[in-house]
């Protein structure tokens, strides 16, 4: 409501300002012309008036800013032939709005635009007459011209801008801006040239309406042709500039599309090597354990105990190598299928340390532990805690010397738990760290890579975490080892939604094949 009384006070004004302009310009002309009728009964007004009228209803295309119409030499012309008051008439009588005959402008907004008109060619021809007359020298002709231009320019600027200030908030430096629009000087050269031709337009009177009518005729012609050739420019940018942009997004596109081809190529590849690393993995411990069997089966190691115990053991490793290694493909399938959910209870992060580490069998020699005694109670999932430590060990022994050894050590950090595992291994190069938690990925790739597993072990550690609350970061260096830290909630968040209802412990013999390496 405030928005249309706004906007009826500001269409009152334009209004009242309108007839202000008109009323006193037609009441005028019409006094002068009533005192001195004969000033009108030139017959050469009406070739003026008619060819203003042409000119003024042929359609021109529209581009922003200010742009002189053909009629303004026609004015100036008529400015300069005759006395001030004739060609003010005469300007007011066959000026015309296409607006007007389409119904787009009243009757008032019509009165307006045809009386600032003839005011500025009133302006035009009092001044010219001042200065010089229609037979002067090209020398004053030529200035006189000009100046009686710029004078109706300043009258009809002026009349102009002041509506346009009444009817919107616009300052008259932004209108004025708005009006000569973005190129200024192209306009100016526009207002001179167009001066100009009326001076020639003058000379050409003096041989009559024929040759100004041939010459008029020409200019239009012209005029035309250049709006034509503009607007076919225009057209031919535009739709450049659309083929450009066109021509963009399908560049963006295929780039996309090749990225994405070169990613599952490369997922395919992954895969490929991942049932051949898998395959690998399966048959080796197969092999052994088979092998182990049909040597016990022989009668010569019947009464071998010693001998007999060494092959359990070492068939119990296979044994749990493959287990771990199914537990894996089972763990990444529930992860995909999100049937995967914590079993929130109270573990001790020392003593499964301490569990995970005896069932490495040999290789828990190389183990060095520096966990602190205080380190309190975790909520949490043991299973998936023990298969994070139990693969971030596992990495760490397979990427590293024989006998080297390997540190898992950990850190209270407020309510935040932060252990780490740390090698002397082989390292990793710095382009190859953000890729070594993606599944089926392996610093060494090769099908005969000298280090056994799937790939999957850093995958895994990265995914049980986001499990956990928890989150997993590497700094390694090539040919000086890798240490991988991890950070851990203390209470899992699953704890604040139980109540604080927290099972007991859970017990360290279910499941614990799971962290035999």
């Amino acid at each position: 409501m405030a928005n249309d009384q706004a906007h009826r006070e500001y269409s009152r004004a334009v209004t009242a300002y309108q007839l202000a302009v008109a009323m006193p310009v037609v009441l005028f002309l019409a006094f002068r012309v009533a005192g001195h009728p004969g000033q009108l009964l030139d017959r050469r007004l009406a070739f003026w008036m008619v060819a203003i009228a042409i000119v003024d209803l042929m359609p021109v295309p529209a581009w922003g800013g200010l742009h002189l119409s053909l009629t303004f030499p026609i004015r100036l012309s008529l400015a300069i032939l005759y006395a001030p008051v004739a060609a003010a008439a005469v300007a007011l009588l066959g000026s015309f709005d296409p607006r007007e005959l389409r119904g787009e402008i009243g009757p008032v907004t019509s009165l307006f635009n045809r009386s600032q008109i003839a005011l500025s060619v009133l302006a035009e021809s009092a001044l010219f007459h001042a200065i010089a007359t229609k037979d002067s020298d090209w020398a004053i002709l030529v200035p006189a011209t000009l100046i009686a231009a710029l004078a109706g320019y300043s009258v009809n600027t002026a009349i102009v801008a002041t509506a346009a200030r009444l009817a919107t908030k616009l300052t008259f430096s932004q209108i004025l801006a708005r009006m000569h629009g973005a190129a200024p000087y192209q306009f100016l050269i526009e207002h001179v040239g167009l001066g100009l031709s009326a001076a020639v337009i003058v000379k050409f009177s003096v041989a009559g309406e024929w040759s100004v009518a041939v010459f008029l005729a020409a200019l239009v012609f012209a005029r035309q042709m250049y709006f034509q050739s503009r607007a076919l420019t225009d057209r031919l940018a535009e739709q450049n500039q659309t083929l450009a942009e066109q021509a963009a997004r399908l560049e963006h596109l295929l780039a996309k599309e090749q990225e994405s081809v070169a990613e599952l190529r490369e997922l395919n590849k992954m895969k490929s090597d991942f049932v051949a690393v898998v395959s690998h993995e399966l048959r080796t411990p197969l092999t052994a354990i088979i092998g182990f069997v049909k040597t016990l089966r022989r009668p010569e190691f019947a009464g071998d105990v010693a001998t007999r115990e060494e092959f359990l053991q070492a068939m119990e490793r296979q044994g749990d190598r493959l287990l771990r290694l199914v537990e894996n493909l089972l763990t990444v399938s529930r992860l995909e299928n999100d049937t995967l959910s914590p079993a929130v209870g109270r573990v001790s992060f020392l003593d499964l340390c301490r569990e995970i580490v005896e069932g490495l069998g040999g290789s828990a020699e190389r183990i060095r532990m520096d966990i602190p005694d205080d380190i309190p109670v975790l909520f949490t999932d043991r299973d998936l805690l023990g298969r994070v430590i139990s693969n971030l060990l596992d990495n760490a022994l397979k990427y590293s010397p024989d006998q080297s050894p390997c540190l898992l050590g950990a850190r209270l950090e407020g309510t935040t738990l932060r252990f780490w595992v740390s090698d002397s291994g082989i390292g990793i190069a710095a382009h190859e760290l953000g890729r070594v938690f993606h599944r089926f990925y392996q610093v060494d790739s090769s099908t005969t890579r000298a280090f056994r597993g799937t790939g999957l072990g850093l995958a895994l550690v990265k995914d049980l975490l986001e499990q956990l609350g928890g989150a997993v970061e590497v700094e390694s260096e090539p040919g000086r080892g890798s240490t991988f830290t991890v950070t851990l909630p203390l209470h899992h968040a699953e704890v604040a939604e139980s109540g604080g209802s927290i099972p007991d412990e859970q017990g360290s013999d279910e499941g614990s094949a799971s962290f035999v390496a």
